[in-house]
């Protein structure tokens, strides 16, 4: 998590963490406002991440979403990539979405490259947005992908 601003984790016990996943599973809403997902690694199926969506706007025909892949020795693959296309996919199919919409502290520059080649475009920054449990202060940059513009980029349809 130190690449978002929490170079020491987050403080959250694992207890927590499955008492929240928990809860989202006993909702079967298929039209929540926001959903977290479990990534798998396809070999031997241990969680190595986390997806999320967020903000669904069904009249914007919008959400937001977001990518964790916590194994450390699994970054730096191409796997986020992989889960973000199949992910968005999915989701513009789910609920017929236009827009997706991703935000990533300035600073985090891995996010950041990967979200430019997956298409997305800056429409905001935020400076100063967060200060970090260390006191530093970092900016937010805002994203959007038009569905058109992702599914020619990747030959989808």
């Amino acid at each position: 998590m130190k690449d978002v601003g929490f170079k020491k984790g987050m403080g959250v016990s694992v207890s927590e963490m499955e008492e929240a996943f928990a809860a989202e599973i006993r909702d079967t809403n298929p039209f929540r406002e926001k959903r977290r997902y479990v990534v798998e690694d396809r070999k031997n199926h241990k969680p190595i991440g986390e997806l999320t969506y967020g903000n669904l706007d069904m009249k914007r025909k919008s959400c937001g979403i977001g990518i964790k892949i916590c194994d450390i020795s699994l970054q730096g693959k191409g796997l986020g990539q992989e889960t973000l296309v199949a992910f968005m996919k999915y989701l513009c199919e789910k609920f017929q979405l236009d827009i997706i919409e991703i935000d990533t502290l300035k600073d985090n520059e891995r996010a950041y490259k990967l979200y430019k080649k997956l298409g997305f475009q800056e429409v905001k920054t935020v400076e100063n947005f967060w200060t970090d449990p260390e006191g530093e202060s970092h900016d937010l940059v805002f994203m959007e992908l038009k569905k058109e513009v992702f599914y020619k980029s990747f030959n989808l349809e």
